[in-house]
């Protein structure tokens, strides 16, 4: 892949300065090359028959390099015919040597470039490869089979672009002297790269000696290298080719003897005129375009990413957990182990992570070492108690992590919970924005979590219904549903609820009076209201429960009035039920909802006046606790969901199930969605009170135009209910649900 950077004139500059300086230098002898098996016994060069003056270049740049008993590089270089692009039809092309296409997850695999992440958490992408990058793949196969075929013991294989450094000669010599310093076999390697460009995040790497070291992954460019017989047949057995071939050599570097020169002494003419056309251009230049200006300021407050905490206490995850999704991180805490085959599964495959952090996964401890050179951006935390202890890991991998970061201290972070709480060590390690609120008390939250388990869960079957996913937000606290599916994140009890706990009614409420002591009527609006909220829209009614009256009625603030009730109390997870009849005009939304402000949470239940054989399921997440002031977002995470039957014809009972480890949503008592944790969302974890109310909205899009002509409309509710949730021994003989 070999993109040229920089503008076409600095490069010429560039090769004109190492062109004089080599002349300057006295050149030594190639000692490597000869007919003996321990020796290079020939060069390659990749040559288009168009490009005829390249291949005259190429002989003048050969035969000033000298080689021993009076020989230069030209007396052992062979032509081949490069496979031109240009005579390639696509259409028509078939190869059992190449796949046309390939996987954007390939292409992070040797650049993990952080920006990419922002694509591929989106969608899976797959690449179409140009004609041009085909043709090339084609030609390195053309030689790697020529090398087995005459059974060379090593060949030199080059573009025909290149041009040899002033210290070529001296560094060969020593690199060959070095490999054969470590190796007793006769072969010394598979692959050695003597030309290659290094991603921009840096190539994972393993230094052997002065002049060589072993790439894990990350080197572009097939310009210059020395391929061994034993290298040609291990290449030719992992046919076919899947991605540019630069790109595809890079993931088979796990099964080959592969080295690289710590210096390039090969250089790529990259001042000279290119007719490659790369297939990946198009999709990296949407990185970091997004049209969503809320998207990139949370982003900016992210520092180093992705982060591994290496902690099994759950206390001491929570609050890291809790603290890094503040700073805009996507957090992966392994509660109840309920990812841990997940997050094993694609360390051990080398598969890009979903997640910003990771949290209380014990496959971090076991593969810290390949997690670093996997993630060369990654950094790791290490939580010990006040007496710079951690009881959870043994004190041997606790000198074992230590003794490998020893002289890296910008990659481990170790502390404890309480010099954290100013934010400002964790904060400068990261290097990120310090929050402006207080280090966050997530203990409320800790007591309820810590008394889950999961073993101890009742499953109870979904009513599926058919399900339209809305355009939603995109921030740091929100994954893509399309793309979690292909992450494996969607749990395998997809169809089923799972129950944990127990719930107790606190308040049933049929409405005979208004009860001023549990109930507020709300008098104001919000923007994408075009009602005010006032009492008297609000009606008692004479049996039992209540009616809201939306109707045309300018104020100074709207054109429009309606009501809204509000539980005067907040409540931390349970169940919220009511028996409601919904209105149907276009333009009216009737709701009921689990809401709060700073951190803005939501759960939703709404019913569309222009179709109510449909209901709108949504959640709002942003992190924090009590003066978060985390308030974005507008759309949410919203699910249109089928009813099955008009909701505006008769009362029905609807409820939402709101617990730490996941939201529920039932239409007369069955369970028709759940979302468990990043379904695409944390769970809501703050208390939230509880909202009734209807309204005119100004979305046209989402609900229709409102018809003033069919004004006044009400909505009616007949009866709500309360439930607290909560663990303990009760919950082993089953949830209470509500009957």
């Amino acid at each position: 892949m070999n993109i040229i950077k920089g503008k076409r004139l600095a490069n010429r500059l560039d090769f004109l300065f190492r062109r004089f300086f080599r002349r300057l230098k006295i050149q030594d002898s190639i000692n490597v090359f000869g007919s003996s098996k321990d020796k290079i016994g020939a060069i390659f060069i990749i040559n288009l028959n168009r490009q005829v003056e390249r291949w005259n270049q190429y002989k003048k740049e050969a035969s000033i390099q000298k080689v021993k008993e009076n020989k230069n590089l030209l007396d052992y270089s062979y032509r081949i015919s490069a496979i031109d692009g240009k005579e390639l039809d696509l259409k028509t092309f078939t190869s059992k040597q190449i796949t046309n296409s390939y996987n954007l997850n390939d292409q992070y695999y040797v650049d993990p470039d952080p920006r990419l992440l922002s694509i591929i958490r989106k969608k899976t992408i797959t690449v179409d490869l140009t004609k041009e990058e085909i043709a090339v793949a084609l030609s390195h196969v053309k030689v790697w089979e020529r090398i087995v075929d005459e059974r060379l013991s090593y060949a030199l294989i080059l573009e025909d672009d290149v041009f040899f450094e002033s210290d070529f000669a001296t560094r060969l010599n020593e690199i060959w002297q070095e490999l054969q310093d470590n190796h007793d076999t006769n072969t010394k390697f598979d692959l050695l790269y003597l030309s290659y460009r290094e991603v921009d995040q840096g190539a994972e790497k393993e230094y052997v000696s002065k002049n060589l070291f072993c790439p894990i992954r990350g080197l572009w460019w097939l310009s210059g290298y020395i391929l061994s017989y034993s290298g040609a047949k291990k290449i030719l057995e992992e046919l076919p080719i899947c991605g540019p071939v630069d790109l595809w050599l890079n993931h088979k570097f796990k099964k080959l003897k592969v080295y690289a020169s710590t210096k390039v002494i090969i250089y790529q003419r990259i001042d000279l005129k290119s007719d490659n056309n790369y297939s990946i251009l198009p999709v990296l230049s949407q990185i970091g375009i997004q049209s969503d200006k809320t998207h990139l300021i949370l982003e900016s407050l992210k520092g180093k990413n992705p982060v591994f905490l290496i902690n099994f206490n759950d206390y001491k995850s929570e609050i890291i957990g809790n603290v890094l999704s503040i700073l805009g991180y996507r957090c992966c805490i392994n509660r109840w182990n309920e990812f841990s085959c997940i997050i094993d599964k694609y360390i051990i495959n080398d598969e890009p992570l979903l997640f910003d952090a990771y949290i209380g996964f014990k496959s971090i401890l076991k593969n810290f070492k390949k997690l670093d050179l996997l993630y060369p951006s990654a950094v790791f935390i290490l939580i010990e108690d006040n007496n710079g202890k951690n009881v959870e890991i043994p004190i041997e991998d606790r000198n074992r992590i230590i003794e490998y970061f020893i002289n890296r201290r910008d990659k481990l972070f170790i502390s404890n919970i309480e010099a954290l709480k100013n934010w400002n060590q964790l904060c400068n390690f990261l290097d990120c924005k310090i929050p402006s609120f207080p280090f966050p008390d997530f203990e409320s939250f800790f007591n309820n979590i810590s008394k889950l388990d999961m073993n101890e869960s009742i499953l109870k079957h979904i009513d599926i219904r058919t399900i339209k996913i809305q355009e939603h937000d995109v921030h740091p606290w929100i994954i893509p549903i399309e793309n979690l599916q292909s992450f494996g994140i969607s749990r395998d009890f997809e169809n089923k609820a799972r129950f944990i706990g127990i719930h107790n009614k606190v308040l049933e409420d049929k409405f005979n009076v208004f009860d001023n002591s549990t109930w507020l009527l709300l008098e104001n609006s919000f923007p994408s209201n075009q009602a005010l909220f006032t009492k008297s829209n609000f009606i008692i009614l004479k049996d039992s429960g209540f009616q809201i009256i939306i109707m045309k009625e300018k104020s100074i603030q709207k054109d429009y009035t309606s009501a809204s009730i509000v539980t005067k109390e907040s409540h931390y997870y349970g169940r919220f039920e009511l028996q409601m009849k919904p209105v149907k005009a276009n333009g009216i939304i009737t709701a009921f909802f689990l809401h709060r402000n700073n951190p803005w949470q939501e759960i939703d239940f709404e019913f569309l006046g222009n179709d109510t054989t449909k209901a709108l399921i949504n959640v709002y997440y942003n992190p924090g606790e009590d003066g978060t002031r985390y308030n974005y977002g507008n759309r949410g995470t919203p699910i249109l969901i089928d009813l099955n039957f008009d909701a505006s014809q008769d009362f029905h009972e609807y409820a939402i199930e709101w617990e730490p480890h996941e939201i529920r949503w039932y239409i007369d008592k069955n369970i028709v969605h759940k979302r468990g944790i990043w379904e695409p969302t944390p769970i809501p974890d703050c208390p939230m009170q509880f909202f009734v109310n209807t309204w005119p909205s100004r979305s046209e899009e989402l609900v229709g135009n409102i018809d003033d002509s069919k004004l006044p409309q009400s909505s009616f509710v007949k009866m709500i209910r309360i439930y607290s949730w909560s663990t303990g021994e009760s919950a082993q003989n089953g949830p209470l649900i509500p009957q």
